[in-house]
């Protein structure tokens, strides 16, 4: 992987490192593209009758009550792609639920410009209901496709700062830094995330 994907590949070629928590995100760019991250604020599907939904009352988790690392992912991945965990810890102090995918899109600047396209999302009707009880995790997957697996003249590789991620049902977005290439006129997303579990 090119070097400056070194904080990313580091990440998940070692299974003892730290996460990589969240800091404060970059303010949003008034003129960022027009598809981006955005938050799911749909109205959840009804549970499957096999998955036990979460107890009566309880309410979703929002930014505040979350910190987010990005965990690698060992065994994951490959040769031009890296596998993640986005781990969410409930630091509140009352028990709180998530149900689908996050969104996470790749930031740049101090403006937090989007760059690329925002990652792909599995179906909120895939997932479940998860509790996360105060300071337990859940986790979601995350699969970033190396920037040279793209032709050079397509990919537009740009330095990120990190990505920005809508927790699922939240409005407001968490930010973690990690540095490294992206492509910004590719026209399709180079990442994917899967539900939280």
């Amino acid at each position: 992987m090119a070097a400056a994907l070194v904080a990313a590949a580091a990440l998940s070629g070692c299974a003892g490192t730290a996460p990589i928590p969240t800091t404060t995100p970059p303010a949003s760019s008034a003129g960022s593209a027009t598809a981006t991250a955005a938050p799911d604020t749909t109205a959840p599907n009804p549970a499957p009758t096999t998955a036990a939904p979460a107890p009566a009352g309880t309410r979703a988790c929002k930014a505040a009550d979350l910190s987010l690392a990005l965990v690698g992912d060992e065994g994951g991945g490959g040769m031009m792609k890296q596998a993640y965990n986005l781990r969410f810890t409930n630091r509140s102090q009352s028990g709180c639920q998530l149900w689908g995918s996050p969104g996470v899109s790749f930031v740049t600047g101090d403006n937090g410009q989007q760059v690329g396209e925002p990652a792909t999302r599995i179906e909120r009707s895939q997932g479940k209901q998860v509790v996360i009880n105060p300071g337990a995790t859940a986790s979601s997957p995350l699969t970033i496709t190396n920037p040279n697996a793209y032709p050079p003249e397509r990919c537009g590789l740009t330095q990120v700062r990190g990505l920005r991620v809508y927790a699922p049902g939240d409005t407001a977005s968490m930010f973690v830094d990690t540095p490294q290439q992206a492509c910004s006129t590719l026209g399709s997303a180079t990442m994917s995330v899967g539900v939280v579990d």
